[in-house]
């Protein structure tokens, strides 16, 4: 069924207020959802509130959270987000790192200790409708490692997405959002509660065979996610890892501190004001001409026009916003459940649910 993006953030924000966050971080929250599941990474949108919401009956996911704001050191700083919802957590670490960014033209940001910040991209977007560029790696810790590095059957670290944006008139142009992992685990959580197999390449059963079942790593954690690139995106995660985790924050997957259900996250950003390499307006100049030069690229056999990153996300969101977001009936169920657990009234949320 498709529900249209209005509805769908009227019924997360009604669950989140149900966890208790107030209507701002309600409201942060449920727009940066819908804003994953209209670029097409469903992976990362409303079908995450079930999992907030078991973190939340835990005490593991803390709802209107006040970080802690270590000293700056130089143009160094650091937040500790206390295991708040990361969406408002990495918006206020980031807003401390654009003011100090300003004075020194460049931060370097380490939040730790976050709740899940969900899909990396929205904080390149965000950076870049400020001004600036910006660099995010993010690494996941609470649970085990997911994604297996290269050479190995057992997975070693998680899907450890790395995001970046450049500024053109107030937006990311263009911008790069990925996970360092072939998929997103909930591309994997996306395809067995529609009752698909997945493609041949995401996942490898504990033997290190490719598989298209989604439902042993998914319901058992059988097996593992693959790196992107073979021993390039594998390499890569590594070094997410290691920033995100070793450097910024407190924890690596090797770390430990497997907590069930747990979800956390740390992320290393680098914040730069590009007003301290030239005029903004010649850098985005030379941006464009590049960026235009690769569009007018020859299109390869069976391609009809090159697309930069950032394009298709936007090409799927202006699509959903006229024809609604495709849900499946197991995680509009899932909605439903985790709602009524915290006292939400199940024929309100439904009449907020109507299919377009």
């Amino acid at each position: 069924m498709r529900y249209s993006a209005d509805s769908l953030e009227t019924a997360a924000k009604t669950i989140l207020n149900g966890f208790g966050c107030s209507d701002n971080e309600a409201a942060i929250v449920a727009d940066h959802l819908i804003r994953a599941n209209l670029s097409g990474h469903d992976s990362h949108g409303v079908g995450m509130l079930p999992m907030y919401g078991q973190q939340v009956e835990d005490g593991n996911l803390i709802p209107n959270q006040t970080p802690d704001f270590l000293p700056v050191a130089g143009a160094i700083c650091v937040v500790d987000a206390k295991r708040g919802f990361g969406h408002r957590m990495a918006l206020l670490a980031l807003d401390h790192a654009i003011e100090t960014a300003s004075e020194h033209n460049v931060a370097v940001l380490g939040l730790r200790n976050s709740g899940h910040i969900s899909r990396a991209g929205n904080y390149s977007e965000y950076c870049a409708a400020k001004g600036f560029v910006s660099l995010h790696f993010v690494n996941v810790w609470g649970h085990p490692p997911l994604v297996a590095h290269f050479g190995s059957c057992e997975p070693g670290f998680s899907t450890n997405p790395v995001s970046m944006g450049i500024p053109v008139d107030g937006k990311a142009k263009p911008m790069l959002d990925m996970a360092t992992s072939t998929v997103a685990m909930g591309k994997v959580r996306v395809a067995y509660n529609r009752g698909e197999q997945i493609p041949t390449g995401w996942v490898i059963d504990e033997e290190g065979h490719s598989t298209t079942d989604p439902e042993p790593i998914w319901s058992r954690r059988e097996g593992a996610l693959t790196a992107f690139g073979a021993h390039k995106g594998s390499g890569l995660g590594i070094f997410v890892e290691l920033l995100a985790g070793a450097l910024a924050g407190k924890e690596t997957v090797a770390t430990g501190n497997n907590i069930p259900r747990g979800v956390f996250n740390n992320m290393l950003s680098i914040v730069i004001n590009p007003a301290g390499f030239d005029n903004i307006s010649d850098i985005e100049s030379r941006v464009l001409e590049f960026y235009q030069s690769i569009k007018d690229g020859k299109p390869a056999d069976g391609v009809t026009e090159v697309l930069m990153p950032g394009e298709p996300e936007e090409r799927r969101a202006a699509d959903r916003l006229d024809n609604g977001i495709e849900v499946d009936d197991t995680t509009i169920e899932q909605l439903m459940t985790t709602a009524t657990t915290f006292g939400v009234d199940r024929e309100s949320l439904s009449k907020q649910l109507k299919p377009t």
